[in-house]
Parts: structure tokens; sequence; C-alpha cells
């Protein structure tokens, strides 16, 4: 996996896209952040062998679960040690977490495994839910973070797959 491209978060001028990577499968997690609309959520997808998880923002989580339509903006990559360093809902720390928390608002509502064969992505959560999206490009949009500035990212169209 040595030519996934390499791009942090808080990089202003590039974004990785989603829709062009190569087959990538692992272990992703659902974070909710109680600090905004927990309508939407924060999927932590393993990237590879790196060090770095790809952190996918979801704009409506009961519509994702239902398998229907939803935007999707990508936040690029992050250190992977993030995708377990949550609360769980009720309370304790995650297993995985190694006792750290990134953020205190942050939740882990999700588990799985993902498989990404561009134009489709499955999740297969841990209860037994697989959902399957086909991936549509969207847009590149320019973003300002209240807490990493200015960014460039990019949204999708993830759409159901019955």
């Amino acid at each position: 996996m040595g030519n996934l491209p390499i791009v942090l978060g808080t990089d202003p001028e590039r974004t990785i896209r989603l829709d062009k990577l190569p087959p990538l499968n692992g272990e992703f997690a659902v974070h909710i952040h109680q600090s905004e609309s927990e309508r939407n959520a924060h999927i932590k997808l393993e990237y590879g062998d790196t060090p770095y998880c790809l952190s996918l923002y979801v704009f409506n989580y009961p519509k994702f679960l239902k398998n229907e339509t939803v935007r999707v903006r990508n936040y690029d990559l992050w250190d992977k040690w993030i995708m377990w360093a949550a609360k769980l809902p009720d309370g304790r720390l995650h297993p995985k977490s190694n006792g750290k928390i990134y953020r205190p608002d942050a939740v882990i509502v999700g588990e799985g495994t993902y498989e990404l064969e561009n134009p489709f992505i499955t999740f297969t959560f841990k209860n037994g839910t697989i959902l399957t999206f086909r991936i549509e490009f969207y847009r590149y949009l320019r973003y300002y973070s209240p807490k990493y500035g200015d960014s460039f990212r990019s949204e999708y169209w993830f759409i159901g797959i019955e």
C-alpha cells in the first residue's frame, strides 16, 4: 500500500480523493461529537498500513444507517490512535483507547470493518448490519474550521445500494 496519498487534515491546498483511492479495507469507528448535531457523525477508517486514519464526516447519520443517500465530507488523514481514543455511550473508554481521549465530547457509537472497491464502499458493523454505498464525487469546497483554520475538502454523495 505504499502508493496511498498522504495528506494530513490541516493541509489547506490539497485533499485526498476518496473516489480515486486503490482498494482498501480495515477497521472503522463511528464517532458522534456531543458538541455538534447528533444527527451527524465522523467515520474513522483505517488507512492501509499507514499510521493514519481517514476521517469522513457524514451529514445525516440516521439516513446513513438506513442505507439512504447522504452527503459526506472528507477530512483527510489524522493520527490513527484517535480512531479508538473516545468514550462509549455508557461513559467507559473504548477498550482500544490505551487510556487516551482525543476530545472530551467524542463518543464511539459504531464500529466494524469496511471495504473500499471504487466506486463502492461497504461497512460491516459488529452488530451484523451491512451497508453498501456507491461513491459519487460532488465537489471541492474551501472550508474554514474554527479549530484548524483554512482547508480544502472534497465532498461526495454516498448513494445507498440495496
